[in-house]
């Protein structure tokens, strides 16, 4: 059986039109990647990702999408041309989770 994984795009303010980040979670594990800016890489940290979420003054600030919306903005987002594929991401979430880096 396949883990689905949801994306998010993340918005500076709730008045936000372009997207400034992207996580991808996969809930069924309660694991998440965020796209980290300043290392230019992937980060496992669902902590962070699930406190984000879960906090009621960023409500305005994220938007549920599906994989088509979130390659049409990752490369705005992360300067890297494609998304990694699913397989991919299930790769770093389970490294992440292991405690290894997945840079």
């Amino acid at each position: 059986m396949s883990r689905t994984l949801s994306y998010y795009l993340l918005y500076r303010t709730d008045q936000g039109t372009v997207p400034a980040g992207l996580f991808v979670v996969d809930a069924s594990q309660g694991e998440a990647l965020l796209w980290d800016h300043r290392r230019g890489t992937w980060a496992y940290n669902p902590g962070l990702v699930t406190r984000f979420l879960d906090d009621y003054r960023n409500v305005d600030r994220y938007e549920n999408v599906d994989r088509m919306r979130a390659e049409q903005v990752a490369q705005a987002i992360t300067g890297v041309p494609a998304l990694p594929d699913e397989t991919a991401f299930h790769m770093m979430l389970a490294s992440g989770a292991a405690g290894c880096n997945v840079d």
